[in-house]
């Protein structure tokens, strides 16, 4: 019997559309993972479409969004049998409690077990279409789709139907069970994103997050490209834990739900009965004052109509306003807001102040998916009541107009929708309260936030009531809603993203506290107004499809459109037609005309044709710009920016020079005037924006010519996509690669993917020159000259203008300000200019004036960053040589981008980086003095010494920055507070091992890979300095720095630096250290095993720490070979953990290095104070591919 009712649900649902719709869209999804390049789930390069860590990864994440398919399989199964008025007479049969319940609870997980194995089929099936490129796809072995199929996909579906089915039991309410779904989906992405941003969590998350996605991170995170193409998941350690717990789980909920079912029709409870006593009573009194009531004429008239309008829409919306399960939502969405603002994280894992304009950004970025789904689900319950409640003939009888009902449900759904947006920006301004702001931007929330948002979540009511009406039930709804969202993410990321087809889109409206919206809004409200006219379209449709009666068919209700458009429904249509019309052509000549609009595979197509037509030309011989002339005037209101240039250039090749090539870096900038003395055009393609001259006599070697300039940035419109944000109403910042012409051709602006470069018949890769290739050290790595400068910048009065070099005047005149700057020493022909409302806060420290240009209410890390300044100047003048400038500033920026970029003695800073930092807490890492550190660095790492453009060029400019700033960190906040910083360095770089698609180089042969200069160049160079002395780096640093300095090419290579770090290694372990450091990719797995401390009679603890250790050489995949260890490695004991909390000097017991080998073996250490840790390399000076089990609790 149990098997005959399971089978009954199993053919059931097998009928049911549901099904072979969530089976059609979960297989597109896997097959469209496998088979589009444009579709990812965030797997790295180098990793295979179908390698075994893809297939879980997608496995594991789309389980989430099959919660929503599996509630109308098991929830049901439950809920049907009631709802059909069906299940008292099933009750009554001698079907029995265990066969009724457990039949339909396998029905239902059968069901959702074979709907979910979609998902690995289409990817299976993905990979053998013709059009992936074959370099992609590795072995296709079944084990890598059924493996992660059975331990992450069953026990999921297995704890989801669990809990579904328990829902659905207790509350006999489909719509219960989806706002139960609803809550689990939010909880998750909260309870994942609260624990996800925090290192010290990831174990807790590992083990007990219920999909398992934590677990299959854990189990991963240092994995390689080489493990991830090969290996399958460890069914072990957090991962084996994760899903006995699921079982158990689902197991107790089953149980649960079982305990809890009855066969029997339970008595209502005394408080019900009460109730109903209460209205029966309500009824009796009533009868007393029933009085005849005066005959009326029948009216359906207008005025009928309207009346009957307002009754459905006030019975409507009091319905959903005063549903608990909109409080249940309103919840959720309160929760939401709180967690995203407070886990609001920059660099580092430091929050950030609440600027009004992050605090927005967050709540539209967080609530997009939320609302989606509350709009669907709403759709579905408000369309189909009262089919549901089987009074549909009734109320279809009734002469009421189809608009009366359509309208009023639209009208609802957009009221729980915005009631949520309220919520939220309430939330955001107690959010800010609580921080202490004391202007809270209230008209911001409205006009970036309320308004934008109204229109577009009326949109969104209108499409999920729309599709509700030409569904057959419900059910379809939600999936043809569903099949909108996913196929919009696909074709989005197919390149189809004109806002003009995309139904809701509109141009993003990025916002910054230092330039608001910058007026990029008006694009996106003409958008906006063109889609809510074709919502008007829709809402007609509806109107005139809505289905009545018991006759639904498609075909009957497609035929009342034609007698059903004249009058107020025609003219509707007309009307709105003609509104998309003129906002159509108004928006397509703002894309197409005002701006350069094109796909993503014309994007690909144009990088590909501009490589292959000039990219021969990389190495021809060009004249060097000495000096460069500029002055640029800045008109921030118009968004317009003209320049007026010259560069002196010379010949100081040893041959003569023909030709020369001029290319702009910026296809949207425009060059009126382009004149090489003593030279004529001999080829302008402006497709590339790509000109070549050629002298009427060849430029001798030593001659000097001139190149006279005009350029012209004006932003017009609005674009379809990301404005640009270069030139702005307040925070203009440009450097010259955008407005001046760039002498010579490389390779800026070629295509970088390899799958795209072999689509477009290019090698797949496109390596640098390699470090032995001398010929290549003629150019630096920036390609950029050394030359002089003399720039004016010109912008309105109530702005600063800033530019490179020494300041000779400031002056206003006719309400335009000019500030004149001139070069003191050499820079690199790789310039900025800015212009803002700024307020200036400046210092004289030693001779150099130090100034920061930030806006008037960001002055939090000001004295910070002065302090920072100070500190790393007095460091590196005294160990790395002279400072060559008189000055040092600090620009702040929009935050449209998050970055900080030095140029000579001036450095931008973004709003969003170091000026909204909060660093109060004492337990966050102070990033703003490591950046100004970091900075401030380039000042003499790249900007008096430079690379060429070889192997290993970001060594000596990005890794030694780094080293600058840690050494400066140390300085401020002594070695034992790095351990943190280095901890997350550490994690960066192995996480990023896994994702480089040329392969991992080491150190002095790195190509421009940033987990590899950032990251381990951070750790190499502290281990270095510890082992060699601090002042002995310094001294090979600065012999460097005099060797090198503002010279001309040929540039230095990498093994020119670490020949000077051998000269101060005095042993042949330091030697040997040098070698693995940088010349080879070692990687080391430390570990305490135990620790154990006993109190000896002369009053000293004992602690016994029982190690292991390895080393390892990788190649460039991240195969890794053992290698024999012998090294002295730090050892410690302490009072608390290091890098946790307020860890300091205090907690360090004792700290020494000792001899380390290969294996297990015991160290025994003597102190005075207990210790409560103990670990080997504590600090994280190595490269340890799992540093989390350096440090362990000492036991007694």
């Amino acid at each position: 019997m149990l098997f005959d009712v399971a089978r009954f649900e199993l053919r059931y649902q097998l009928r049911n559309p549901v099904f072979w719709v969530s089976l059609l869209l979960f297989f597109l999804l896997g097959f469209g993972v496998t088979a589009s390049d444009n579709v990812s789930i965030g797997s790295p390069g180098t990793v295979h479409e179908n390698a075994p860590h893809a297939i879980a990864s997608m496995i594991a994440l789309a389980s989430l969004f099959y919660l929503f398919v599996i509630t109308s399989f098991v929830a049901n199964a439950v809920v049907r049998d009631d709802s059909t008025g069906f299940g008292p007479i099933i009750k009554a049969t001698s079907i029995g409690k265990s066969n009724y319940v457990l039949g339909r609870y396998l029905g239902g997980l059968g069901i959702a077990l074979l709907g979910y194995f979609a998902v690995p089929a289409g990817m299976l099936v993905g990979v053998f279409m013709p059009w992936v490129d074959p370099e992609t796809v590795g072995p296709n072995n079944p084990a890598y789709y059924l493996w992660p199929y059975l331990i992450l996909a069953v026990p999921n579906i297995l704890l989801m139907c669990s809990l579904l089915f328990g829902l659905a039991t207790i509350t006999r309410s489909m719509l219960w069970s989806y706002i139960g779904v609803v809550i689990f989906f939010m909880g998750y992405l909260i309870a994942t994103t609260v624990l996800g941003s925090k290192v010290e969590y990831q174990d807790l998350l590992a083990r007990y997050e219920p999909l398992g996605f934590g677990a299959l991170s854990e189990a991963t995170r240092y994995w390689t490209a080489s493990d991830m193409n090969s290996k399958l998941l460890p069914f072990q350690d957090q991962l084996l834990f994760n899903r006995v717990l699921v079982l158990v789980l689902s197991a107790v909920l089953l149980a649960l739900t079982y305990w809890r079912f009855s066969m029997e029709e339970r008595a209502p409870s005394k408080r019900k009965l009460k109730k109903l006593a209460r209205q029966k009573a309500g009824e009796v009194g009533d009868v007393a004052h029933i009085v005849a009531a005066p005959l009326v004429n029948r009216s359906y008239g207008g005025a009928a109509t309207r009346a009957q309008f307002l009754v459905r829409l006030k019975m409507e919306v009091l319905q959903v306003l005063q549903s608990p399960g909109l409080i249940v939502l309103m919840l959720i969405a309160l929760i939401n807001t709180i967690a995203g603002l407070w886990l609001t994280q920059t660099v580092y894992g430091t929050a950030s102040h609440p600027i009004g304009a992050d605090i927005i950004t967050n709540i539209i970025d967080g609530f997009t998916i939320f609302l989606l789904i509350i709009a669907v689900f709403y759709g579905g319950e408000l369309v189909w009541r009262e089919r549901d409640v089987k009074i549909n003939e009734i109320v279809d009888s009734t002469p009421t107009a189809n608009w009366v009902m359509t309208i009023p449900k639209v009208v609802a759904i957009f009221l729980i929708l915005l009631s949520i947006n309220a919520v939220a920006m309430a939330t955001g301004l107690v959010f800010q309260l609580i921080k202490g702001v004391e202007e809270f931007g209230i008209a911001n929330y409205v006009v970036w936030f309320i308004l934008p948002s109204t229109a577009e979540m009326l949109m969104v009511a209108i499409l999920a009531v729309f599709l509700q009406a030409v569904s057959p039930n419900k059910y379809v709804g939600w999936g043809l809603f569903l099949l909108w969202f996913i196929s919009g993410v696909f074709l989005r990321n197919m390149g189809y993203s004109n806002a003009l087809y995309t139904y809701g889109g509109n141009p993003p409206v990025p916002l910054s506290d230092m330039n608001g919206d910058g007026g990029f809004g008006y694009g996106a409200w003409v958008l906006r107004g063109y889609w809510l006219a074709f919502g008007v379209i829709l809402l007609v449709i509806a109107h005139l499809i809505w289905p009545r009666g018991t006759d639904t068919r498609w075909r009957n209700r497609i035929r009342r459109i034609r007698p059903g458009l004249r009058g107020a429904p025609l003219a509707l249509i007309g009307a709105s037609t003609a509104a998309m019309v003129v906002t159509g052509a108004y928006a397509w000549q703002n894309f197409k005309v005002l701006n350069r609009y094109e796909t993503s595979d014309e994007a690909e197509k144009y990088q590909a044709d501009y490589e292959k037509k000039y990219l021969k030309y990389e190495n021809l011989p060009r004249p060097v710009v000495k000096s460069v002339t500029l002055d640029a005037q800045i008109f921030p209101k118009d968004r317009l920016m003209e320049v007026t240039g010259r560069y002196l250039m010379r010949n100081e090749t040893d041959r003569p020079i023909a030709e020369v090539h001029i290319r702009q870096g910026n296809r949207d900038a425009a060059f009126p005037k382009l004149a090489l003395a003593g030279a004529k055009l001999v080829q302008d393609d402006k497709k590339f924006g790509y000109r070549i001259f050629r002298f009427d006599r060849p430029l001798q070697p030593g001659e000097e010519t001139r190149l006279d300039f005009q350029s012209r940035i004006h932003h017009r419109g609005f674009r379809n996509g990301p404005p640009d944000t270069s030139v702005n109403l307040n925070g203009t910042f440009v450097n010259n690669f955008e407005f001046a012409p760039i002498v010579g051709m490389s390779r800026q602006g070629v295509l970088q993917d390899r799958t795209q470069r072999r689509r477009q018949g290019l090698p797949a890769e496109l390596r640098m020159a390699r470090l032995e290739d001398i010929a290549a050290t003629r150019e630096n790595y920036v390609r950029t000259d050394w030359v002089m400068s003399d720039i004016r910048v010109t912008t309105d009065a109530d702005q600063v203008p800033i530019a490179p070099g020494k300041k000779l005047s400031d002056e206003s005149k006719n309400g335009r300000r000019t500030a004149h700057f001139v070069s003191s020493a050499p820079i690199h022909n790789f310039l900025s200019i800015q212009s803002a409302r700024y307020k200036l806060t400046e210092k004289n420290h030693k001779g150099v004036l130090l100034t920061i240009y930030h806006d008037p209410r960001h002055e939090w890390n000001v004295p910070k960053m002065i302090a920072a300044l100070e500190t790393g100047l007095d460091y590196y003048q005294a160990n790395f040589g002279p400072y060559q400038f008189d000055y040092a500033r600090i620009i702040e920026f929009p935050g449209y981008q998050s970055f900080a970029q030095a140029f000579a003695g001036t450095m931008p800073y973004s709003e969003s980086v170091g000026f909204a930092a909060d660093v109060s807490d004492p337990d966050a890492i102070d990033y703003v003095t490591y950046i100004t550190a970091h900075e401030l660095g380039h000042q003499y790492w790249a900007h008096q010494v430079i690379g060429a453009d070889v192997q290993g060029q970001t060594l000596t400019s990005e890794t030694l920055a780094q080293y600058s700033a840690l050494m400066v960190m140390k300085k401020i906040y002594g070695p034992d507070k790095i351990r943190r910083f280095l901890k997350y360095e550490l994690d960066q770089y192995l996480a990023g091992r896994k994702g480089d698609p040329i392969g991992e180089q080491p150190l002095y042969r790195v190509e421009n890979q940033p987990y590899v200069h950032y990251r381990k160049g951070s750790i190499v160079f502290y281990l270095l300095q510890e082992r060699l002395g601090e002042d002995a780096v310094n001294r090979a640093l600065r012999r460097f720095v005099e060797a090198w300095k503002f010279k001309p090419a040929p540039f230095h290579r990498s093994v020119d630096l670490i020949a000077e770090l051998r000269k101060e290694a005095k042993t042949s372990e330091q030697q040997a250290l040098i070698t693995d450091l940088f010349e080879r990719i070692a990687v080391y797995d430390l570990k305490a095993k135990e620790a154990k401390s006993t109190k000896g009679p002369d009053g000293l603890w004992k602690t016994s720490i029982t190690l292991e250790a390895n080393k390892y050489y990788a190649n460039s995949k991240g195969t890794e070979t053992l290698a024999a260890l012998g090294e002295n490695i730090e050892i410690g004991l302490f009072g608390a953990k290091p890098g946790i909390g307020a860890f300091g000097a205090k907690d360090v017991i004792s700290i020494d290095r000792k001899p380390v080998k290969d294996g297990k073996q015991i160290v025994v250490i003597t102190s005075k104070r207990k210790p409560a840790f103990a670990g080997i390399d504590p600090y994280n000076f190595y490269v340890d591919r799992n540093s989390d089990d350096n440090v362990i609790d000492v036991t007694s």
